[in-house]
């Protein structure tokens, strides 16, 4: 065996010797330290796994150490069970990829692979003898092939048009939430006028904003100011919402795509530091921006909870950013333990819930259901309604149920993910990132089974991989 293999086998054997035993004494701070642990020992081998392992591991000490108005009994006992589902998703997505194993190489001749980002080391070593690589660790991130700039601004620009025909259509003559005295009611308007074909228009901004940054970041540098330009005017767009999901949703898998490839203009080994810094940066000045714009919605909105909020927390801006950031990490949570405790008052809807996404068609053919009715009820007097990507699965099939479906679910990621990794396609890199990214956004809910929104980034993502790669377009010859 290789000194790595050693090496993760002492890891784990320390991790289990840490983590028992404090299970054994506080089973939920056991949970926070087991999957800190996931994340310290996988972050080499399967780099965004980690990450969202790390994720579920903050979100559980948010639960345990920030208090706030929302909090109760039923948030901290959950946490060992809602562990027992998220380790069942994270140990299935590690198995997808070794299943997906190394998948085809690419034909195409790879440039002469650069330094690897000094945070993030690959597996494979193998390089050739005498080699200019030789020494050192060879990187895995493949470069990416762009189509030319007249075309992929040509795409962009008709994006962009739908973009706009889908505001059009959303906010027609009334004043775009962004803009509105109370942000949430003017949301919660706009969504009972609203109807799937307009939301769906509407992820046109997401598209937009996610390409445009990817070809910012990680393309050559001609040009790069009209994409950073098209980046603001599509963050703007999506941002009319006063969503701040509507706008990381956007951003966050641009980075995620673009830590996971190389640029295609050689760099020294200190400007890629440089550049993985800037990419860091960009992605924590987002996060902490949605943050802090959402503490101060909830400190101009009205209602109970919102009272509860200023009482506790005042108009100081570092408080509120503070107790914004708890609810977003520990609401969910907070709500599933909720559900938790009275799972035996509702009968399973087989599969119904994880249907959701398909609207008043669903509710014509298979009957109506509204998770966010339960658990919106759950969490009177305030309304949480997200309650984790465990809720769905548990309300459809039960425990067991909810496990295994986890677990299938996380297999199905993680062979995709990996396969979708190995390619040169910036189109294949997005729909990798968007899955990573809504895989990580299970510490909230099972975003993509109670939204349509991929009805619309899919068929996106196609057309972009067919503009970038023309000759898929070619159709056969018709001989009659």
């Amino acid at each position: 065996m290789s000194f790595r293999t050693y090496l993760n086998i002492g890891l784990w054997v320390a991790a289990v010797a840490v983590v028992v035993p404090v299970f054994l004494i506080n089973p939920a701070t056991g949970v926070v330290a087991a999957f800190a642990a996931v994340a310290v020992i996988a972050v080499r081998s399967a780099f965004w796994l980690a990450v969202c392992s790390a994720a579920w591991s903050l979100v559980f000490l948010a639960v345990l150490t920030i208090p706030g108005p929302y909090d109760s009994p039923a948030g901290r006992g959950v946490i060992p069970v809602l562990g027992l589902f998220v380790a069942c998703f994270l140990a299935a997505w590690y198995a997808g990829r070794r299943l997906a194993g190394d998948g085809r190489p690419d034909p195409a001749a790879e440039p002469e692979p650069g330094p690897p980002l000094w945070w993030i080391r690959p597996t494979d070593q193998s390089v050739r003898p005498g080699s200019s690589a030789a020494g050192r660790t060879r990187s895995t991130r493949p470069t990416l092939r762009w189509p030319s700039d007249n075309r992929l601004t040509a795409f962009l620009l008709v994006v962009l048009l739908i973009a706009i025909i889908g505001g059009a259509l959303k906010f027609g003559t009334t004043l775009p939430p962004l803009f509105a005295e109370n942000p949430d009611v003017a949301r919660a308007s706009l969504g009972e006028k609203s109807n799937i074909y307009v939301g769906l228009l509407a992820e046109a901004w997401t598209l937009g904003m996610a390409i445009s940054l990817l070809r910012a970041l990680n393309g050559k540098a001609e040009a790069r100011w009209r994409y950073l330009l098209l980046v603001v005017v599509f963050t703007f767009g999506a941002a009319l919402g006063a969503s701040k999901n509507s706008v990381l949703v956007g951003i966050v898998p641009a980075l995620v795509a673009a830590l996971s490839t190389r640029r295609e203009t050689a760099m020294s080994s200190r400007n890629r530091r440089i550049a993985a810094l800037v990419v860091i940066l960009i992605g924590l000045g987002a996060v902490g921006g949605a943050v802090y714009l959402g503490g101060q919605r909830t400190l101009a909105g009205t209602g109970t909870f919102e009272d509860q909020f200023r009482a506790q927390y005042g108009g100081n801006p570092i408080y509120t950013s503070v107790g914004s950031l708890d609810l977003s990490l520990s609401s969910s949570v907070e709500t599933f333990g909720r559900l938790w405790e009275h799972r035996a008052e509702h009968e399973l809807a087989w599969g119904r819930y994880s249907l959701t996404f398909t609207g008043s068609v669903g509710d014509r053919f298979l009957g109506p259901v509204d998770l966010y009715k339960v658990t919106g009820g759950l969490s009177q007097p305030f309304y949480m309604n997200t309650a984790t990507f465990a809720a769905v699965p548990l309300m459809d099939y039960g425990p067991v149920g909810a496990a295994i479906f986890l677990a299938l679910t996380g297999l199905c990621v993680g062979f995709v993910e990996r396969r979708l990794g190995q390619t040169r396609s910036p189109a294949h890199h997005l729909g990798r990132a968007f899955l990573i990214y809504y895989a990580t956004f299970g510490v909230y809910e099972f975003y993509p089974v109670i939204q349509p929104f991929w009805l619309s980034l899919v068929p996106g993502l196609v057309a972009f991989y067919l503009v970038s790669n023309p000759s898929r377009l070619v159709m056969p010859t018709w001989k009659p």
